[in-house]
Formats: C-alpha cells, structure tokens, sequence
C-alpha cells in the first residue's frame, strides 16, 4: 500500500473551520472514531479527497503541544506514512447557554486534514476493525 504521490508538505493549507464543514458536507459521512477525535471524508476544491480529523476539545493539551506535534506531522515523509495536506486550528466566538444564561464563549476548533486513503485504516486491514 506504498504511497507514490507527491510527498511536499510545501503546499499544506491552513483551511478555515467554515471550509472544513463545507468539504466534509457538515461532517457527513464518518470514517472513524478514536481517543483524540472523529475522522470525516472530505473533498477539497481540487477535487482532492481527503481524511477530516476533528480533535477533540482536550483542556490539557495546550496550544504550544498542539503546534509542537503539527510541526513532526508536518515534517514526516515516508511511503508507507499518510500525508498532512492541510490543518484547522481556529478559535471562533459562539453563544451558548451557562446557567440559565447565554454567554459568549470561544470554541476552538482543530483539524488534521490527512491523505485519504480508500482501503480504510490499518487497524481495519489488519484486525478488522
């Protein structure tokens, strides 16, 4: 299952929160789930597809370990290594309701945009999953 496409990360995209709903048509067709987040499919403009991981929101992950493990996925290149192809990392302002009240909050919302890849995850070809 050896990955021959081109392996830059020079053209990562930073995509905004709102785009990232858009190529996964609002979190449409789940691929997977995990510990850290939900994984989505989704179809760039280039008619790319690609893997959506939305991270959960992890109070004790701050924002410097979430930027320190983006820029070792960001560095790997390797065959047999899914690609990074583009990322979210954005806090928007939201109204939500706290004790009664409604209160303007920041959500940060995190995404690993990775290499689809159509045969499914390891642990699926390996163990069934």
């Amino acid at each position: 299952m050896e990955n021959k496409r081109n392996r830059k990360s020079d053209n990562l995209k930073k995509l905004p929160f709102e785009l990232i709903k858009l190529i996964t048509n609002d979190f449409s067709e789940e691929l997977g789930r995990g510990a850290f987040g939900q994984v989505f499919k989704g179809v760039l403009e280039d008619g790319e597809e690609v893997a959506v991981k939305m991270l959960h929101f992890m109070p004790n992950i701050s924002d410097q370990q979430f930027e320190n493990e983006f820029e070792i996925l960001k560095h790997l290149k390797h065959p047999n290594i899914v690609r990074l192809v583009g990322f979210c990392d954005e806090a928007k302002e939201e109204l939500v309701e706290y004790n009664g009240k409604l209160i303007v909050c920041q959500r940060i919302h995190r995404a690993l945009c990775l290499e689809y890849m159509p045969n499914g995850s390891l642990g699926k070809l390996l163990h069934g999953w």
